[in-house]
């Protein structure tokens, strides 16, 4: 843009660049091929914007700025449920419009992008099936990016130290504060948010089984080669496993009953 030129919205945003980037590669193009396009460009929008703010909740929760971390947090958590609600309108494609143009998309998948693994790996998620499927997808060598955000301080780590920085080194302790937070009200409070967000995941995950069984059935490989037994396998995926387990504590504190833990070992 030259100096003498006044900054309006269009250029500001780069808007015609910005919508220079669909582009369908069925011939003739699919009329519902844009649709299926805009939708993922948005959410790799999404993406960024919550890779960014999560850099952030992990710096505000290693310096116990709860508040601070509180309204990221609230900002993330509504981001995830816009990207929920876009994924849906994908439930307008009609099955055999997919198939249509699906075979101009040769290997193409989300289960490659790779904002969606940053994020994953940012948020903590390490769990040994979730590594496994990784190594197999990219070989024993990482991307740079991800093995970056693999090597980096998640937010898993950061909500774990900064309870116990407060004294919360075990479950008991974690239901403690749950039964009365007293001084770590707000603790308390990003903790739910935190819960919030993992929460969003699952449904993240289940939406995405939901919408290829609707799409493909309950059969097909995706287009990277994935089968949906993965993807559901995916649901259970947890960040923060401590802020789900302390409820077993407060329903046995509660005299509730549980059911499919393990007993815990007799005293001596």
């Amino acid at each position: 843009m030259g100096e003498q030129e006044e900054l309006t919205y269009g250029r500001y945003l780069r808007i015609d660049e910005l919508l220079r980037l669909q582009q369908p590669r069925s011939r003739p193009p699919h009329p519902e091929e844009l649709h299926f396009i805009i939708v993922h460009q948005a959410i790799e929008l999404w993406m960024k914007l919550m890779l960014h703010d999560l850099e952030r909740i992990i710096a505000a929760l290693d310096a116990d700025d709860w508040p601070g971390a509180l309204a990221l947090l609230g900002r993330a958590n509504q981001v995830m449920s816009q990207v929920l609600d876009q994924m849906r309108t994908l439930h307008t494609l009609p099955p055999w419009a997919l198939q249509e143009f699906r075979s101009y998309l040769g290997t193409a998948s989300g289960s490659q992008s790779q904002q969606f693994r940053e994020l994953e790996l940012l948020s903590g998620l390490r769990d040994p099936a979730y590594l496994k499927a990784l190594e197999s997808e990219y070989g024993e060598r990482l991307p740079e990016p991800l093995a970056a955000r693999m090597a980096q301080r998640s937010l898993a780590e950061a909500h774990l130290d900064a309870g116990r920085r407060h004294g919360l080194d075990s479950t008991e302790r974690w239901a403690d504060l749950y039964a009365k937070p007293g001084k770590l009200a707000v603790f308390y409070l990003v903790c739910e948010a935190l819960v919030d967000y993992d929460e969003r995941w699952t449904r993240w995950r289940t939406e995405h089984v939901a919408l290829v069984e609707r799409a493909l059935g309950e059969h097909a490989r995706g287009t990277g080669g994935m089968a949906l037994t993965f993807l559901r396998r995916t649901t259970r995926f947890r960040f923060f496993p401590v802020l789900w387990s302390l409820r077993d504590e407060l329903v046995v504190r509660g005299g509730g009953e549980l059911v499919g833990r393990p007993a815990p070992p007799a005293p001596g």
